[in-house]
């Protein structure tokens, strides 16, 4: 049902529709009457701030009405809201206002005085209804000389092609050149070193151009960075593009990397015939031309200590896993107390661990994290992660296993094997004439005759896992530290599909979200040994985005808004639904012309 306003005892239809609140310091006017939106502020740049709010005329072309609208801008300290401008605007919506703007400032004009190091909020209401707020945030770690960055560094700028997932992926293929029938996104692995002890947001925005000089796309990202972490190595994603090929003509473009309104560096790459793997060239904000070398994103050149550093922080902003990350640090501590003692840290610590849990909990992501963290921690040599099954492993006749697996160790020397649903190597309902058995004992020779050089980790569901273990007493003497994966609750599903429709490009409005979160909590109630978990949060974002497209595809091209383009509605998500059967017990399912599967 739509929303009403009270008016002399009637309820009165809502007349306009949110759109959106967006931030900027600078009145400059931009291309298509737009401004330099942010939403993160270095204090000594700041006069003014800026707010631009902006809504849907739902009597657009029908009559003009009057609308008392109200801004109204806060300082934010955890649950406490400190007023600091209240401003109201009475003002006649036309007839022929499809979208109305309404741009107010507040601040002084000395640089630095009025806003300080803090959260911040702009409100907007119409008719004393609260319709929307946009948050912003105001850094302070010192007044810089032009052009000086005092917050980092650049590390180094890599791109690579994928889907609207592809950032998520362990392993990525870094290219110099493009090819125009297979590129779908174009994925920019930015890499900068932390320079203050202080914690701030980092906003860095990607603007994508063709030859001509024609904004091609563009994306924005911001990251936490944590106190007291001077001198670590953060890494962000963000890439333009779609799902599918067809987005890119065979061109020269750049990507230019824009940090608190400064261009600081600028990547070309050709679009052609073929693709080409290597690194790409970077121009810095002073015009010089920097060769990248593997080393900017190759773990074997890293630092170890940034490398530590890095991969904790990348552990740190997964979603959930509370139990896992506290576990992983307390490991951390321990390992550098060896380290400091002169204490024997192969009689005390083990490389070999059992994650347990679902699907889709995160365990092959903690897998590669933590391979990385024992080459942080000197352990390991190289730190990178060997993914297998039973099919990279077994071979299907005699003496041929051996090999299999042989070579497999061999790969993973100096980094782990990871060994997904390892029991289906052993266990009670193997066959005495598997081959299964024979790799787990080559694995277990190598485990002792090779101590030290690299891990193993073996995962899989609960209950198989610790059959599997039990299975053989060198497995239960080898493999002595547990890692149990939770599911993840409905907040932190939500959470995560968040972040992947932000990726894909796209936003929730709220009926969409509200609906999707009430989805969530339904599965999860509803939830066996084989729910889904992240997975099924990527399949319903997949699907969701989609369905919009779909959508899209049914439209004429001239009614395609930019703010349609980029939100997911209910239609999008309504397939998502709650079932109920004869017994009486819930399910779940796509719904497809009208039924659920």
């Amino acid at each position: 049902m739509e929303p009403h306003n009270v008016k002399e005892g009637k309820e009165m239809p809502i007349k306009y529709k949110y759109r959106d609140i967006k931030v900027h310091s600078s009145d400059e006017w931009m291309a298509d009457a737009t401004k330099k939106y942010r939403k993160v502020f270095d204090r000594y740049e700041t006069t003014y701030m800026r707010v631009e709010f902006s809504f849907f005329n739902k009597l657009f072309d029908e009559e003009d009405w009057d609308a008392s609208i109200r801004l109204k801008c806060h300082q934010v300290k955890g649950d406490n809201k400190t007023e600091l401008c209240n401003q109201e605007i009475k003002r006649k919506i036309l007839k022929d206002e499809n979208i109305v703007f309404v741009r107010q400032s507040w601040g002084n004009a000395t640089p630095g005085a009025y806003w300080f190091r803090g959260d911040y909020l702009w409100e907007a209401f119409i008719d004393e209804v609260k319709v929307g707020e946009g948050k912003f945030y105001v850094e302070d770690i010192g007044q810089t000389q032009e052009g000086q960055n005092l917050f980092f560094d650049i590390e180094g700028i890599s791109l690579f092609e994928g889907d609207g997932q592809a950032s998520t992926l362990p392993k990525k293929q870094f290219l110099k050149k493009f090819s125009q029938q297979d590129t779908r996104y174009v994925w920019c692995e930015f890499k900068f070193k932390n320079k203050t002890p202080k914690d701030y947001f980092a906003e860095i925005f990607f603007n994508f151009y063709d030859e001509a000089g024609r904004l091609k796309g563009s994306a924005s990202y911001i990251t936490y960075v944590k106190v007291n972490t001077g001198g670590q190595i953060y890494t962000i994603y963000a890439g333009w593009g779609g799902d599918t090929p067809g987005r890119w003509s065979n061109d020269n473009y750049a990507v230019e990397v824009v940090f608190m309104d400064n261009l600081i560096a600028t990547v070309p790459f050709p679009i052609g015939d073929k693709s080409e793997e290597g690194d790409v060239s970077m121009i810095t904000d002073s015009g010089q031309v920097i060769k990248q070398t593997q080393s900017s994103h190759n773990n074997t050149n890293t630092n170890p200590e940034d490398l530590l550093y890095e991969s904790l922080a990348e552990l740190n902003s997964l979603t959930g896993l509370t139990t896992i990350k506290n576990e992983v640090n307390e490991m951390v501590q321990l390992v550098r107390f060896y380290q400091e003692t002169g204490k024997d840290i192969l009689n005390k610590f083990s490389l070999h661990t059992v994650f347990t849990g679902n699907p889709g909990t995160g365990k092959t992501t903690v897998a590669r994290i933590l391979s990385k963290i024992y080459k942080g921690l000197g352990i390991l040599e190289k730190g990178h992660l060997v993914e297998v099954d039973r099919e990279a492993l077994v071979a299907g006749y005699i003496g041929q296993t051996a090999i299999k697996t042989g070579d497999k160790i061999k790969e993973a020397m100096g980094g782990v094997l990871f060994i997904d649903e390892a029991y289906s190597l052993a266990g009670r309902d193997i066959s005495q004439n598997d081959f299964g058995g024979e790799a787990v004992q080559v694995i277990l020779k190598r485990m002792e005759d090779m101590r030290g050089k690299f891990g193993v980790i073996v995962a899989g569901y609960t209950d198989n896992m610790h059959e599997f273990i039990q299975s053989n007493p060198g497995l239960r003497s080898r493999f002595d530290k547990y890692f149990f994966f939770e599911d993840y609750s409905p907040e932190e599903m939500f959470t995560i599909a968040i972040a992947i429709f932000n990726k894909e490009g796209v936003k929730l409005e709220e009926a969409a979200a509200n609906h999707l979160k009430n989805y969530f909590a339904f599965i999860h109630d509803s939830k066996d040994k084989y729910f889904g978990n992240a997975r099924t949060v990527r399949q319903v974002v997949g699907e969701s985005v989609k369905n919009q497209h779909l959508r899209l595809a049914a439209m004429k091209k001239e009614d395609r808004t930019p703010q349609l383009m980029e939100t997911i509605i209910l239609d999008d998500v309504k397939e998502f639904e709650i079932k109920e059967i004869k017994s009486g017990k819930k399910t779940l399912g796509f719904q497809v012309g009208g039924q659920a599967e």
